[in-house]
């Protein structure tokens, strides 16, 4: 069963991210894109080598821009002390 990961929370956020999830039967736990199994760390790894949002989209056509977005906030959030 899938659980919604949670980051620490923030003022004025919730802490948890619809989008990405981690389950230990999936990709080790790691924290993935819903529905997917595409590691937030892959989109990390494109934006590091240079990618643009559109070049990842169009070489995974099945992830949104809402799904790149929420991957960058739960990175964002998971680098806060």
């Amino acid at each position: 069963m899938s659980k919604t990961a949670a980051s620490p929370k923030k003022q004025g956020e919730t802490g948890t991210f619809s989008r990405i999830v981690r389950d230990k039967s999936i990709m080790h736990g790691q924290p993935i894109i819903k529905g997917t199994r595409i590691p937030v760390s892959l989109i990390f790894d494109y934006l590091a080598e240079g990618y643009s949002v559109k070049d990842i989209l169009d070489l995974l056509p099945h992830l949104t821009p809402d799904d790149i977005n929420e991957a960058l906030r739960y990175g964002s959030n998971a680098l806060q002390p």
